[in-house]
């Protein structure tokens, strides 16, 4: 047998184990399906975001790109509603298992053994109730709520259910207990670990937590710690009245944000992209030229927050080459480049404390041009848009009052962290 003969058998043989190990997957897939719905459950092979969009903690509430796939609800033999779920985002991918609790309540975390706090989560680490196991961790908010949330009853329930399945990792999600990666592959476990899920939920309801009740809220594209944050998608009106890249042609936007954090100024942020042509020609050995059509494909993130008033022009870069206004602190000046409209203006804004809040936080490029500011951010996410938006409160609470008179403003409009120079 020759080389091509052997190689097209091998072919061959690939294919048909390929088919084969797809037939039995697929068999396996629809067995797994009957068997759930010989339990009174139900299954979604595509379930829509709608299915989770009334959850805003992690993993939920994280990122742009989030994807639900195959899907279980049903009840426990208490009654108590289940769904699990395959989830992911730019962050996280797994299964997920929950059991809806009689309140919405605040956020409370629970994670036993080795297993580390969940992606991007921000409450506060407190002491693990004494009836608790060793290698718990607590975080919460409000660590009276914790207290009283982990009763004698829901630690002892916790601890059980650990002890079957170590690094447990539980939360709580408005009205709905949380726990990551279930037992999803073997139906049988699976109805066991959801009847002791349901125990623990049961402890949470038994609580005295009615003074913690949080308010319903519209299921919707929800960002985690930023309950003004709105999801809009595509919003190709920007293009018009944004400083976006004007060459090229076939401008699109695509993951649109608008928003604020507090008194913060508004935000939009988005992705903007364009296709670029050119022509290119090139002549072979033989003196004959071709000349083909190249497309090339672009995007550039944008970030903008606006101002109550406009301002003069003012620009804040990292220093690469060059200078620009020279302060009085040299470390500034070899970290920061400064450009202005007006040279007393930069002086006004960027004072001694503006300077130390600005090293100690460096934020991405940006430029105030009106009243707006442009930041140049590295990428078009949810923790680059926190943490610019972050950063900008901090550094428009520090420009002077006396600033703000002068620009029209009875006085400062963003809260002071400290005292600023007097004005």
């Amino acid at each position: 047998m020759d080389g091509t003969m052997f190689l097209g058998l091998v072919v061959v043989l690939l294919a048909g184990a390929g088919l084969t190990w797809g037939v039995v997957a697929i068999v396996r897939r629809q067995r797994y399906i009957k068997s759930l719905r010989e339990r009174g459950w139900n299954f979604v092979n595509s379930p829509t975001y709608d299915a989770v969009a009334r959850l805003e903690r992690p993993p939920f509430g994280l990122g742009f790109n989030r994807r639900t796939d195959d899907q279980i609800t049903g009840r426990t033999t208490a009654g108590r509603a289940f769904q699990v779920i395959e989830y992911s985002s730019e962050h996280w991918s797994g299964w997920v298992g929950m059991v809806t609790l009689s309140r919405r309540l605040p956020e409370l975390w629970m994670t036993g053994g080795a297993t580390h706090p969940r992606y991007g989560v921000e409450a506060t680490g407190v002491p693990a109730p004494a009836q608790l196991g060793p290698g718990w961790r607590i975080g919460t908010q409000d660590p009276e709520y914790a207290a009283t949330a982990l009763t004698g009853q829901a630690c002892d329930r916790l601890n059980a259910m650990a002890a079957s399945r170590p690094g447990l990792n539980l939360s709580i999600d408005a009205d709905q207990l949380v726990v990551l990666d279930p037992p999803r592959k073997d139906v049988d476990l699976l109805g066991g670990w959801l009847e002791e899920l349901g125990t623990v939920a049961d402890a949470f309801d038994a609580a005295p937590l009615d003074r913690w009740i949080e308010p319903e809220r519209p299921p919707r594209f929800a960002f985690y710690g930023h309950p003004d944050w709105h999801w809009i998608g595509v919003d190709d009106s920007l293009l018009a009245v944004t400083p976006v890249n004007g060459s090229g042609h076939d401008h699109r936007t695509d993951e649109v944000v608008r928003g604020r954090d507090g008194d913060g100024p508004p935000f939009v942020a988005f992705t903007h992209h364009w296709k670029t042509t050119r022509t290119e020609t090139s002549t072979d050995s033989e003196g004959r030229t071709q000349t083909r059509t190249v497309v090339e494909n672009h995007s550039e993130a944008m970030l903008g927050f606006q101002l109550p008033v406009a301002m003069p022009q003012l620009e804040v870069g990292r220093r690469v080459f060059g200078r620009g206004i020279s302060f009085e602190s040299e470390a500034f000046n070899d970290q920061f480049a400064v450009k202005a409209q007006h040279t007393k203006f930069a002086y006004d804004v960027i004072h001694p404390r503006q300077m130390e809040y600005l090293m100690a936080n460096p934020p991405d490029p940006f430029r105030i041009t009106g009243d707006w500011v442009w930041f140049a951010p590295s990428a078009h996410s949810h923790p680059v848009i926190a943490r610019n938006s972050e950063f900008l409160r901090g550094f428009l609470a520090r420009v002077p009052r006396f600033v703000w008179r002068d620009l029209g403003l009875p006085e400062s409009p963003y809260s002071q962290p400290e005292p600023v120079l007097p004005g």
